[in-house]
């Protein structure tokens, strides 16, 4: 199998798990072992197909099993989205274990603008679960100014005045 052909079966993959309804554990079950095959199949030497079995435990919600998978990922290498999808994903896992402060150093290593953002707004709830409101809403409004057609200095400078003086 090309590497071409086994991501186009990744994307058929997740094409039929994000149509499927949701599930059960149980149900679970079957979509990890699909993707696990898939993952051996994996003719790439990178990190890859860590990355996805990750991805298929947080969606499945083994979130605690992710992160393991995350790292090992990032430690064989991968694509620029990739990694900054590891970043942004094994944050939010952290957070949602209940681990803030090594989410926010996961998260710190993420360029805020990938992905639509998504690094800041997982940043802004880490920033909020650690009791930082001001400076989550900060982060949190400072994503959106590039996105806003009109009023982004005001909401710049507004977004500046939650954590900085005057």
């Amino acid at each position: 199998m090309t590497i071409d052909e086994w991501e186009q079966q990744v994307a058929d993959f997740w094409e039929a798990f994000d149509s499927a309804p949701p599930e059960s554990d149980a149900q679970a079950h079957p979509f990890v072992a699909r993707l696990d095959a898939l993952a051996d199949d994996c003719p790439a030497d990178d990190g890859r197909a860590e990355f996805e079995r990750g991805c298929i435990r947080d969606s499945t919600g083994r979130t605690g099993e992710a992160v393991g998978h995350y790292e090992a990922g990032l430690a064989a290498g991968l694509d620029d989205v990739r990694r900054a999808r590891t970043l942004v994903q094994m944050a939010s896992s952290r957070r949602v274990l209940g681990e803030p402060d090594a989410a926010l150093a996961i998260i710190a290593n993420a360029d805020p603008h990938a992905l639509g953002g998504a690094p800041s707004a997982v940043r802004a709830l880490i920033l909020h679960d650690l009791g930082s409101h001001d400076e989550a809403l900060r982060v949190a409004i400072e994503a959106l100014v590039p996105h806003l057609p009109r009023y982004r200095r005001s909401m710049a400078n507004y977004a500046r005045l939650l954590t900085e003086p005057e």
